[in-house]
């Protein structure tokens, strides 16, 4: 989703606060005795004075309403799913700049529904929705107060300026890290692939595109984080910063961390269809060793080659040439993860002794 300038003056409703006995307290220290301007058993946060460094240790655990009755329990935790919202929200949400309202973007309204369960679970409250086919809109006070005071996600429709949330950007929960990049991908993700004029799979990369290149930047951190390189690219016409996986391996991380954790349906068909299949299996390397040496060796002593090199399963192998042709050193030292495994099995040995597991289920996946 596009993001351009606020243009509305900011507006925050009143908020209240569950009566408890510390808030009773804190209105006892500012002598406010009399409780006639309370609204029933909620109070107005207003009346309590408090400093920003001071509020969200005192809302923590606390029910929180605007005018209407649907209410919320506030928690200073980011947890993995609150993360994956916020996600979904810096990319494809915004907070209205003048009523107690919190915009989910998408014609998926599965998508949004899988949103709206993260909401209403982690912060204890049944809100609904209104859906016109193209957006949803979600009634809520005190969730934009929370999502705009606490978060930092600022308001208006289009906004250039969102960047991670602070709470993000310092946790050292890596569960956390990936659920934020998951909303990220659902909101403004994308799978990149194409395959060359003689069917070989040549690319496969995810990317997420937005006008925040502070967002972009960001989000390449988090991943470097999690053992992901990215690239950065500018597009000419709209100025829009996207981040892609640099390569086959990154790709396949992104895939393992990120992808189980995804709702946009679409895109998970696409990246399961792809990385399931035996054109991506064949794109996997692993380092060339002494003991991967020996095992071709083996594989030739036995004249087990045609074995290997199943020219009629796979495209790539268009002529029966030596094992050594096919395998190494075809990336500069580098031996075909699906050629181990398939010399593995007509050896009888155990492919976990020579390629790593994240390799062999995407092999056994595509050769079964």
């Amino acid at each position: 989703m596009v993001r351009g300038v606020l243009s509305k003056n900011i507006y925050f409703p009143e908020l209240y606060i569950e009566k408890s006995q510390i808030v009773l307290d804190r209105l006892k220290e500012l002598r406010i005795d009399t409780i006639d301007n309370l609204r029933k058993e909620m109070i107005p946060i207003s009346k309590l004075e408090l400093q920003e460094n001071q509020m969200w240790g005192f809302f923590e655990g606390r029910r929180l309403r605007g005018r209407s009755r649907s209410s919320l329990i506030f928690k200073k935790e980011t947890t993995p799913q609150i993360a994956q919202l916020l996600g979904f929200i810096i990319t494809d949400g915004s907070l209205s700049s003048t009523e107690g309202r919190v915009k989910l973007c998408q014609k998926e309204l599965e998508l949004i529904l899988s949103y709206l369960k993260i909401i209403n679970e982690e912060y204890c409250t049944k809100l609904t929705y209104s859906f016109d086919g193209k957006e949803a809109n979600v009634g809520s006070i005190p969730l934009r107060y929370i999502l705009t005071k606490y978060y930092g996600i600022p308001l208006g429709k289009k906004v250039k300026i969102v960047e991670v949330p602070y709470q993000i950007s310092t946790s050292h929960n890596l569960e956390v890290l990936r659920r934020f990049i998951a909303g990220l991908f659902d909101g403004d993700g994308y799978v990149q692939y194409y395959y060359l004029k003689n069917g070989f799979l040549d690319h496969i990369a995810f990317c997420i595109s937005t006008s925040s290149h502070k967002l972009v930047e960001e989000a390449v951190s988090i991943l470097l984080r999690l053992g992901i390189k990215c690239s950065k690219l500018v597009r000419n016409d709209d100025k829009r910063m996207t981040l892609q996986t640099s390569g086959f391996e990154n790709s396949l991380k992104f895939y393992q961390q990120i992808i189980p954790f995804i709702f946009h349906k679409k895109r998970k068909q696409t990246a399961d269809l792809l990385f399931l299949g035996k054109d991506f299996a064949g794109k996997l390397f692993i380092p060339l060793s002494k003991e991967l040496k020996v095992l071709f060796k083996e594989i030739r002593n036995n004249k087990l080659d045609s074995n290997l090199l199943d020219i009629e399963s796979y495209s790539y192998v268009k002529s029966l040439r030596s094992i050594e042709s096919w395998t190494y050193p075809s990336k500069g030292g580098y031996v075909r993860s699906i050629y181990v495994y398939k010399a593995c099995l007509l050896l009888n040995r155990n492919p976990k002794e020579y390629i790593p597991s994240e390799h062999i289920n995407f092999i056994r996946q595509a050769i079964k």
